[in-house]
């Protein structure tokens, strides 16, 4: 009887015990995870520890279920639903060309340099010069001075004993020099190279009266260069010297057309060049053949 007394007195300590717990601890605790303290939130404990003794984890399966969809990559889900093809790039079509040559040289606008400006300057004058003046007009003896070439738009310097020599180098300068008859060779002084082969032939053949002839193809002017003047010359021995019948003056040359006037007449000249050194070689060989055939 005594024990059954005592055990009922245990019973009721304890639970005026749970009563005395229940009223410390108030309901908004339970509703709030966080206290507002002095040093900002206190994060309460109790809680998680009684769910860690009564063998659970702190975060709860709905907690879970949300972190593992906040941090899913959808990115990396769609990357493999298509295969990867490269993008295309689309390439720029140049437009047809619809200028034709000419007017696109037309567009750039060239100009000559300062070079070509005066050899332009310089041999249009000579040019000139040769086609207002066929002739010299102070002659003191018959078949002196110098006469002229009559070509097709213009003419060229045909220097007999005594003309000038320095008009003489001028026009071989500038490929306008035809033929020289001299007996000297004064006329050639101021042409070194020349000069000098002439001296060689005229003490060799002790002749009286020389030409030389000058194959010319006539130098090409172009906006930044000036292809260089080609020639052949062939020196030889004369009794006469063959005077032109048609000696007259030609019209002037204008400026602005010097530069394609002389480009046609390069071309001519070279054809020229090139038909004479053939029937000259032809002809050497010819000769040789026949001094072999007479020594046989």
């Amino acid at each position: 009887m005594d024990g059954e007394i005592q055990k009922l007195k245990e019973q009721a300590s304890s639970q005026q015990h749970d009563v005395k717990n229940a009223e410390l601890r108030r309901s908004e605790d339970v509703k709030i995870p966080d206290i507002e303290g002095d040093v900002g939130k206190l994060h309460k404990t109790h809680n998680v520890c009684l769910n860690t003794a009564a063998g659970t984890s702190g975060v709860t399966k709905k907690e879970k279920a949300t972190e593992e969809k906040s941090y899913t990559n959808t990115n990396m889900n769609k990357l493999f639903d298509k295969p990867y093809t490269t993008p295309k790039i689309q390439k720029s079509v140049p437009t047809p060309q619809t200028t034709t040559y000419k007017n696109s040289l037309a567009q750039q606008k060239n100009t000559y340099n300062h070079i070509t400006r005066t050899y332009t300057e310089n041999i249009y004058k000579v040019q000139t010069y040769l086609n207002k003046n066929p002739r010299a007009i102070n002659i003191k003896e018959p078949n002196t001075d110098y006469i002229t070439q009559h070509l097709q738009g213009y003419n060229k310097l045909i220097a007999l004993p005594g003309t000038n020599i320095n008009l003489v180098t001028t026009c071989y300068n500038y490929g306008l020099l035809s033929t020289v008859y001299t007996a000297t060779g004064d006329e050639i002084s101021k042409i070194p190279e020349l000069y000098k082969a002439f001296l060689t032939y005229k003490r060799i053949t002790k002749g009286t009266l020389f030409f030389i002839k000058f194959y010319t193809a006539t130098a090409e002017i172009l906006y930044d260069e000036i292809k260089p003047v080609i020639q052949v010359i062939k020196i030889g021995l004369t009794r006469d010297m063959l005077i032109p019948e048609k000696i007259e003056k030609q019209d002037e040359i204008p400026i602005v057309d010097i530069p394609d006037f002389y480009a046609n007449k390069r071309v001519i000249g070279i054809a020229t060049i090139l038909t004479e050194l053939a029937n000259n070689y032809l002809t050497t060989i010819q000769y040789g053949a026949t001094i072999a055939e007479t020594i046989q």
